[in-house]
């Protein structure tokens, strides 16, 4: 190697915090792969750079890699155990010796391993008094306490039977190191008395020896399988400081079992010197066993089956079905002890990410960036049986609810590799947060995933739920307004027809409950009951059953529904599919009702929302988000016991229309709020919220709100509601339009609305106006929804001026700022707000 590419390497390896790959020094240098792999090699025989890691691995300056805490070979030291390992770590380090530690576990658990990895700790940290480590299992003597005393303490020349020399007892022998005294408990009551004494003052009495005492600085370590309460002195029990429990095999998380098992897997490679392959279902069975003897049955195991592989097989060793799924654990890939520090770094930066970004869409975008960057390129799913077990079955119940593997495919992959990280570093990152605001706002996607996710070890469950949403956002509609279910009895009645439906619409759309052929109306009650608590029923329910009173079904559900309820007594498919696809294009719950109990020959049940308890009805010119945004308002100050019912203002033109021709529709209803002027009388009261700018606001709102919300509220109602409409509340309402851009364009648009129709518009009507064309751009921009029109739109006037050609010329300039086409329903809307 030249002097001049030396200096270079070296000052790359300076320059840089971090482990770099093989490809990345290449580029630095400008230099081939092998021929800089070549020099990597020759550097790190020379001992200038270290190497950690496998597929990729990585180089790094000697001396800036400080090595991975001894601790992190015991398996769930940073995940089940890292309380009892800080623990350890307290409690041997308080000076001058430490604090006397207990294991307490059972048989097998681990406890000598651990012991030994402390007195490593220790020297590593190059504590004083660490400069030997004894073992003494009290088990061995225990039907010899004399003997056992002897071992412990020493005795003198004479002291008993055979005693013909003097002997040094085991803390003498450890002056200045450590003794573990495993199964502790099996000392005799007099030897505990004798250890605590020495523990209180330093010093003891070899037996035999009656005047002088002896002293020795010794750090203690103690190991039982008993409950210790029960099988220690007291006044010993006391003097131990700290006990860590270790859990048996079996009640460690599933990530961790299966790091223990490859982890022993890779040991009886080293030991035979060849590759092993094990099949998926045999690593599955051993992980998922409880063993008596826990980790130690476990080894005993893995050993005979690689001792019943190897005398069968000459040229591969493979355990299982050589037909299964087969995971290859090679001699070089214990990754075990590779790449903790960098783990670490990537499972912080997940862990940042996770706790502070709440633009979903961007946490998608960078979550991918961060699987692209260390995994996509590192890492192989088949050769990882949890990873792999996860993909089967998402993409197992994929096909049984949706029939749509592709849709999940690509996602999942990523997911899988990051959960794979996580469990493999041994600590999962809190996903409650990201749960709660992916429930808030992409409830569709989240219900989805956790029906995907069904069948996932409860540890990984929730962090796989929930990149999974994350990875589908916009995959899912949203749009979707109504909860829709099949309930059959059978095994797989409902789901078979579910995934069959869901398919056919090309999107999610129903749920499936399947029942046993022996469940009663009572027991469907209570699974619909639990299905029913998941969801949000403010918009309605349907469903389609194939059993029991629709009456018993209603009266026993009706507490949990918000909105309407459809019930159709037959499950078909083509029930199912005409109905789905109703849903997916939007249909008004009315509609559906109407064309079901018209078309369908079967038992039809429609059971108004309206006409069931108090409520109130919401709804805005300016889309079904904000008026979301205005219920949530509501719920803060009226009263609990009144519903709030959105709806999209032609649905409730409809339900208006319907009130006028049936009697009572609305006798239930108390209020609408809107936030435009209602051209259809109504006998209920309704509230245009822009109102609560006007000087007699708190006088009007309370003789329209009485009985609905506490006085002492009124004026909180109307400061929010102010709040909400102004510039500042538009703002918080945009998801990424800068507003004050969106803003100074839109009070352009409407200045020229102003001039072009001859209006004269109130303060009122313009900050409406700006507030609705605001959220209709950012709506276009996102794909909002189209409807069909009421009435021809080119033959609407405004002071008898043709409005279609003219408010598409005012947005001209709007539409080719954003790329954007704005929709006739659109400028149907605000044809009505500038006529209202």
């Amino acid at each position: 190697m030249r002097e001049e590419t030396y200096h270079k390497l070296m000052n790359i390896f300076t320059e840089s915090t971090e482990g770099l790959t093989t490809v990345a020094v290449a580029e630095k240098i400008g230099l081939s792969r092998s021929v800089t792999s070549l020099y990597l090699n020759q550097l790190l025989q020379d001992g200038e750079i270290i190497q950690t890691g496998n597929k990729p691995v990585y180089w790094q300056k000697a001396g800036v890699y400080e090595g991975v805490d001894v601790f992190s070979q015991f398996i769930g030291s940073q995940g089940s155990m890292q309380q009892e390992i800080e623990k350890c770590k307290a409690a041997i380090l308080y000076p001058p010796l430490g604090l006397p530690v207990l294991l307490h576990g059972n048989s097998g658990v681990g406890k000598s391993f651990l012991a030994r990895l402390i007195y490593d700790y220790l020297k590593e940290r190059q504590v004083a008094s660490a400069k030997n480590f004894f073992v003494l299992n009290c088990a061995d003597y225990a039907n010899n306490p004399e003997l056992l005393s002897s071992m412990l303490f020493g005795h003198r020349k004479g002291a008993f039977t055979g005693a013909n020399e003097e002997r040094k007892g085991l803390l003498a022998q450890a002056n200045g190191g450590v003794l573990f005294l495993d199964e502790v408990h099996r000392l005799s009551h007099e030897n505990q008395e004798k250890l605590f004494q020495f523990m209180d003052t330093g010093k003891f009495r070899p037996v035999g020896e009656d005047e002088m005492t002896e002293s020795a600085n010794v750090r203690l370590l103690f190991a039982t399988t008993e409950i210790p309460e029960n099988v220690l002195l007291p006044t010993f029990y006391r003097r131990i400081s700290v006990v860590i429990e270790l859990l048996s095999f079996h009640q460690r998380p599933i990530y961790e079992r299966a790091a223990l098992l490859r982890h022993l897997f890779w040991r009886e490679t080293k030991r035979i010197g060849r590759a092993i392959k094990v099949s998926h279902v045999v690593f599955n069975e051993l992980i998922e066993k409880e063993f008596s003897g826990n980790i130690g049955s476990l080894v005993n195991e893995v050993q005979m089956y690689c001792a019943n592989a190897l005398r069968k097989q000459e040229k591969e060793i493979i355990i299982g079905d050589i037909t299964d799924e087969l995971i290859e654990i090679c001699q070089e890939n214990n990754e075990l002890y590779v790449q903790q520090e960098y783990q670490q770094k990537i499972v912080t930066k997940l862990e940042t990410l996770l706790a502070n970004e709440q633009n979903l869409l961007a946490l998608r975008e960078k979550i991918q960036q961060l699987d692209q960057a260390y995994l996509l390129d590192n890492w192989q799913m088949m050769n990882h049986v949890l990873p792999a077990e996860i993909y089967r079955v998402v993409q197992h119940n994929n096909k049984q609810m949706l029939d749509n593997e592709a849709l999940t495919s690509e996602a999942l992959q990523s997911v899988v590799r990051i959960v794979h990280l996580v469990s493999e570093y041994g600590k999962i990152p809190n996903v409650i947060p990201l749960y709660q605001l992916l429930k808030q706002q992409y409830p569709r996607t989240t219900l989805l995933c956790g029906y995907l996710t069904e069948g996932i070890s409860n540890e990984l469950k929730a962090i796989t739920q929930s990149l999974l949403a994350v990875m589908l956002l916009e995959q899912v509609s949203e749009e979707i307004r109504y909860q829709a279910l099949l309930v059959a009895h059978g095994n797989a009645t409902a789901s078979s027809i579910q995934g069959v439906a869901n398919k056919l619409c090309g999107e999610y759309v129903f749920d499936a409950i399947n029942m046993p052929l022996t469940s009663s109306v009572h027991d469907v009650i209570h699974q619909v009951k639990l299905w029913l608590s998941e969801r949000d029923t403010s918009e309605g329910v349907i469903m389609l059953v194939d059993m029991g009173s629709l009456t018993q079904l209603y009266k026993s559900l009706k507490p949990q529904i918000l909105g309407e309820l459809l019930v159709v007594n037959n499950l078909t498919t083509s029930y199912a599919l005409e109905i789905g696809q109703q849903l997916v294009v939007n249909y008004p719950f009315y509609e559906i009702a109407k064309i079901t109990e018209k078309e369908f020959k079967t038992e039809v049940q429609y059971f108004e929302g309206f006409a069931v308890e108090k409520n109130i009805l919401i709804s805005s010119l300016s889309g079904r988000d904000v008026s979301k945004k205005i219920r949530a308002i509501c719920d803060k100050y009226f009263y609990t016991d009144i519903k709030k019912i959105v709806l999209n203002f032609n649905d409730l033109m409809n339900t208006l229309n319907r009130a006028q021709e049936e009697e009572n529709y609305l006798k239930e209803t108390s209020l609408i709020v809107t936030t435009t002027y209602l051209d259809k009388e109504t006998e209920v009261p309704n509230l245009n919220l822009l109102d609560v700018v006007d000087e007699d606001a708190e006088e009007h709102l309370n003789h329209v709100l009485k009985n609905l919300m506490h006085p002492n509220n009124i004026p909180n109602f109307i400061q929010e509601s102010i709040h909400f409409f102004s510039k500042e509340g538009l703002s918080e309402k945009l998801e990424f339009l800068n507003p004050d851009v969106i803003i100074r364009q839109v009070e352009d648009v409407t200045e020229k609305s102003e001039k072009r129709f001859d209006l004269k518009l109130s303060a009122k009507m313009k900050f409406n106006l700006t507030m609705h064309l605001a959220l209709m751009i950012e709506r276009t921009i996102l794909g909002g929804a189209d409807y069909p029109l009421p009435e021809k739109i080119e033959t609407l006037k405004i002071a008898k001026k043709p409005f279609y050609q003219n408010m598409k010329s005012i947005l001209y300039t709007l539409e080719k700022f954003y790329r954007i086409e704005i929709s006739d329903w659109e400028l149907y809307v605000l044809y009505e707000i500038l006529t209202s």
